[in-house]
């Protein structure tokens, strides 16, 4: 009925009753029932009239007028673009708590939340496994009824988060973080996270496996470091105590001497033992390649870069350690940029313009004299002392006395037939004979010198006697390359560059060497391409 016919009634102290009825069928109940209350007029539509004149009720049609209809329509509209947002609310509402329950169901870590009363209202799957409880009969109840060590009250009363706790849940080492809930500076609540110690274990060491498959972790420590002589005593003495600082380690040794041993230690060995030991060979990397596997690159940088770009290795030592062997042979222009990362902390990639923050720390090696470098205009000197901040010199084979014996059986035992004690004696008696030899390979040229004993040694026709000959012709040093034969491979090699200027593998290839080879000889001699 409208409503301007009820607010007349209302204004004339006319009483009236409003009925509603759905179908043509409906009417005639709704006729009746004004009659059974009372009724001696009714006004009503086209419907009631045939009704309530059967019926002997007095009744007149109101016609609905246009602004009645257009006002009937209106007010629909309304109501159907609130039930509409009300419907696309409703929407929201649901995917957003079945988004959290997903979240609370699947994460990892057990979580608990209490009420400003004390008592849980979320307890996810991982916490009931935890707990030893069900969600069902613990909501709603107080907290210390079903956790009874907890200290969520305390953090509630207090409003002061709780950060890495451990706490014991029956048979279970947690991790656990209680954090208020504030709502308008007012504590609502807690919610508390728990995370099995065993299961964060676990994760680590397939973190490491990860790392490990990568090649990114370091294998060695200070305990697989072998002798008993005080020079390699001291020089372990002093890279332990490295270890406990994140300053750069500048480490100095002849070849062989094992400069990545130790640095693999002092990363093992530091608080940056869980992140990645990434190591690269600056003289093994060519001078156009060196800043791109150094930084990395962009997609489409230069000829012959992958589609997605690539990490360089400062990105991949990020968090960890990275260990730069043969730093003296970094050219002047790659020097700048390596400056500039170890000021700034952060990188740019080859062709790239995002900057990228890195924390690793250096670990450089060398088997030059970088000072002497330095004053001959080789190496930078703002970079030198960048890098040696803490400088540890190796002692070569020949200072070290008995541990000459000591590496040697060593690396025996680890070849076929080593275990042998037979044989273990007869290797001992071949290493007296070869006398004060000076070891200029050090522990790579003794590793060669025992494979060949070992080889020889286990040759049946061979007698003690030819195999000790042959070791020690073999321990007899190789004559230092004279002037003469230094000043034909430079006129060689400046030979093959000039003859063949838009190809280093064809230059490579005339002289009968690998590229490789030439870059390296190319270093030694200073010989710009």
């Amino acid at each position: 009925m409208s409503s301007d016919i009820l607010q007349m009634c209302e204004m004339l102290e006319v009483q009236t009753k409003n009925y509603i009825f759905k179908s043509f069928a409906d009417c005639r109940g709704c006729v009746e029932r004004a009659l059974k209350d009372g009724a001696v007029f009714s006004v009503g539509g086209a419907w009631t009239d045939p009704w309530a004149k059967r019926l002997g009720l007095p009744h007149v049609i109101v016609e609905n007028s246009v602004e009645t209809i257009l006002n009937a329509l209106e007010s629909a509209t309304q109501l159907r673009r609130v039930q509409v947002e009300e419907a696309e609310k409703q929407c929201l509402f649901k995917t957003q708590s079945e988004m959290y329950q997903a979240v609370l169901d699947f994460t990892h870590d057990a979580i608990l939340a209490i009420d400003e009363n004390g008592r849980i209202q979320v307890l996810n799957p991982p916490a009931e496994r935890i707990m030893g409880c069900r969600a069902a009969d613990s909501v709603g109840q107080p907290v210390e009824a079903v956790l009874p060590n907890t200290l969520l009250p305390d953090v509630l009363e207090s409003g002061e988060k709780q950060l890495d706790q451990i706490m014991q849940i029956h048979q279970t080492l947690c991790n656990t973080n209680r954090i208020p809930i504030l709502v308008d500076g007012q504590r609502r609540g807690v919610v508390a996270t728990f995370q099995d110690v065993k299961q964060l274990q676990n994760s680590e060491q397939k973190i490491r496996l990860k790392l490990h498959e990568k090649g990114l972790v370091a294998k060695y420590a200070f305990n697989d470091i072998l002798g008993d002589s005080p020079a390699i005593r001291s020089t372990i003495q002093i890279a332990r105590s490295y270890a406990a600082s994140r300053a750069s380690v500048l480490i100095l040794g002849e070849t062989g001497t094992g400069k990545e041993l130790f640095a693999q230690s002092i990363h093992n060995a530091s608080d940056r033992r869980d992140g990645p030991f990434v190591a690269i060979n600056c003289a093994a990397v060519s001078n156009s390649l060196l800043e791109s596997e150094l930084f990395g690159y962009e997609a489409g940088s230069f000829t012959g870069a992958s589609r997605g770009g690539r990490e360089g290795v400062f990105e991949l030592a990020h968090g960890g350690t990275l260990f730069l062997d043969e730093i003296g042979e970094i050219p002047r222009e790659t020097q700048v940029e390596l400056l500039r990362v170890l000021q700034e902390k952060e990188i740019r990639r080859v062709g790239g313009s995002r900057v990228i923050p890195v924390d690793v720390r250096i670990i450089a090696a060398t088997n030059k004299d970088l000072l002497q470098e330095t004053v001959e205009g080789r190496f930078r000197e703002d970079l030198y002392y960048r890098l040696d901040v803490l400088d540890l010199k190796l002692p070569p084979l020949r200072e070290r006395g008995d541990d000459v014996k000591i590496l040697g059986l060593h690396l025996f035992r680890q070849l076929p037939g080593g275990k042998d004690p037979i044989m273990q004696s007869q290797f001992l008696y071949l290493l007296e004979q070869v006398g004060p030899y000076q070891w200029y390979g050090n522990i790579r040229e003794l590793q060669n010198f025992v494979e060949r004993a070992n080889i020889l040694m286990r040759n049946a026709g061979a007698s003690s006697v030819t195999v000790s000959d042959i070791l020690r012709r073999r321990a007899e040093p190789a004559p230092e390359p004279c002037q003469e034969t230094e000043s034909r491979d430079r006129r060689a090699i400046e030979a093959a560059l000039h003859n063949h200027p838009g190809s280093m593998a064809d230059a490579a290839r005339s002289l009968g060497c690998s590229r490789q080879t030439l870059w390296r000889k190319m270093k030694k001699y200073g010989i710009q391409r």
